[in-house]
């Protein structure tokens, strides 16, 4: 009896100071219009369903953030989140606020405290050291390995030709992910011929939870969620996954050590090197651990959204045949009728393609909401409202890349020309966030472009494309098309 009723009491003082707390936010940003929120779980049942409905109510909330000064509120329980839909503002939080909103934990047990996920004083520390391995020139010297698997993708999709509609994705995936885990580890996996390993099923299962927890309200907290057989089956899986980059990252180190201990660290010089071999030997000495985490957030939060683009980006120029010409018009150009693969000079010619990506990022953000925790109120200028401290912003990329106001009337059609030079002189900085905003931004942006020419010139040269409407759209971690990214290729 006594214990539950200090069980009581503890709830009841809990309650009475979230209602303190909350009334402060609630005055801070009352003149924020928003959904009508129900006492103690308010918005909360906007993210109950199915993720087609989710992503419908979120785009709801969006419209109400655009019809006034890009900015509206919702409840999740307790907590107030400000949703922005305005560049101006949006650039004020993500170059303020680098600590990410506390929904990210749910990828901790898996990706630790990897750059996408860290703490901001761990990140400001990794990051400086990380950014030396991401310049262009580094990761320039990965393009063979791009050209080689990219004809493995050509051959894959010949399996496909002539035969009606299928969903692209999958092949590309496997493509991304064999780049990733030789350019990132320095292993050879031989995705594309050979999808069905354990860490790959791992890899699938602990996503599909994740996706899961992060849609359905009660299994966010840690104590229901350990209760579920779900929790079991992520860490098993997690523990696989972990498990295969542990080994990599203890051969490469013991390789490692050994050329120093020889003084041959820089044999063979003509041998490529891997990101993971990059990051030994640094300012700060990593340990093994430390490793698996920015490798797994590399080859993890890294690989899906690139897969994601390129898929995106064929469906719509199956679906616009005009661009899809003039993109291959400009690889003929540039290759006549030569199959091989691309060169960082050929890459720099290939402006219209660059433009149909970025219209494609634009059109369908596979990273549709950025959130980032408010530490110290702060002040969103176009909005004219200051976000209190113990709030959350959500960053609605998606909504930016949607709002007529930015990007004019005609912003729901495809046309990759709006990223001229010339249309895009005037164009607010932080209009356009594929690749996030400010100082925390995606570290293998520059990386992740270079593979997306690279496979799409390719693809652009050896075959035509068919497709219809994307269609809708449903929100998992990323941004997905219902019934997949549906096309039909023949040779050229």
């Amino acid at each position: 009896m006594i214990i539950l009723a200090g069980l009581s009491l503890i709830g009841f003082l809990y309650y009475m100071y979230w209602c303190v707390k909350a009334r402060r936010m609630d005055k801070m940003t009352a003149s924020l219009p928003g959904p009508p929120a129900l006492p103690l779980l308010g918005n909360a049942m906007l993210f109950i369903g199915d993720t087609q409905k989710i992503l419908r109510n979120i785009e709801d909330i969006a419209k109400i953030a655009l019809k006034n000064k890009g900015c509206a509120k919702i409840w999740l329980g307790p907590k107030l989140y400000v949703a922005i839909g305005d560049p101006e503002d949006a650039q004020v939080v993500l170059e303020n606020c680098l600590d990410k909103d506390v929904v990210y934990r749910f990828l901790r047990p898996w990706l630790g405290h990897g750059l996408f996920v860290a703490p901001v004083g761990l990140w400001k520390v990794h990051r400086k050291v990380l950014l030396p391995v991401f310049h262009n020139k580094i990761v320039e010297q990965y393009l063979g390995v791009i050209a080689e698997q990219s004809d493995v993708l050509l051959e894959r999709l010949n399996e496909q030709e002539g035969k009606g509609e299928f969903d692209v994705l999958k092949y590309i995936t496997a493509c991304t992910l064999d780049i990733v885990f030789e350019t990132a580890m320095g292993e050879r996996m031989d995705v594309q011929r050979s999808p069905e390993t354990p860490y790959l099923r791992a890899r699938h299962t602990v996503m599909t939870i994740l996706n899961m927890r992060l849609f359905k309200v009660w299994l966010q907290p840690d104590c229901l969620f350990n209760l579920t057989p779900y929790a079991k089956q992520q860490k098993h899986n997690i523990d696989l996954t972990h498990k295969f980059t542990d080994e990599v990252v203890k051969k490469r180190r013991e390789e490692y050590e050994k050329k120093q201990s020889t003084r041959s660290a820089e044999d063979n010089p003509g041998k490529l090197r891997a990101v993971l071999d990059l990051l030994f030997g640094r300012e700060i000495e990593f340990t093994d651990e430390q490793l698996r985490e920015h490798i797994d957030s590399i080859t993890i939060a890294g690989n899906d959204t690139t897969a994601l683009v390129i898929a995106y980006t064929l469906v719509l120029l199956g679906n616009h045949p005009h661009a899809q010409e003039r993109a291959f018009q400009e690889q003929q150009a540039i290759f006549g009728d030569s199959k091989r693969g691309a060169t960082k000079e050929d890459l720099l010619q290939m402006h219209f393609l660059e433009r149909v990506i970025k219209e494609s990022m634009r059109l369908y953000t596979v990273v549709p909401i950025i959130a980032r925790n408010i530490e110290k109120d702060i002040y969103l200028p176009k909005c004219g409202v200051t976000l209190p401290a113990g709030s959350g912003a959500v960053v609605g990329a998606f909504a930016v890349h949607r709002s007529k106001a930015v990007w004019g009337p005609d912003v729901d059609e495809f046309d990759p020309d709006r990223f001229l030079p010339e249309r895009s002189v005037n164009r607010h900085p932080a209009a356009f966030l594929p690749f996030s905003y400010g100082t925390r931004n995606c570290i293998g942006r520059n990386f992740g472009m270079l593979i997306m020419k690279s496979i799409l010139s390719s693809v652009v040269r050896g075959y035509k494309i068919e497709a219809d409407d994307i269609g809708p759209l449903k929100i998992e971690m990323l941004l997905f098309p219902i019934k997949g990214h549906q096309i039909k290729v023949s040779k050229r």
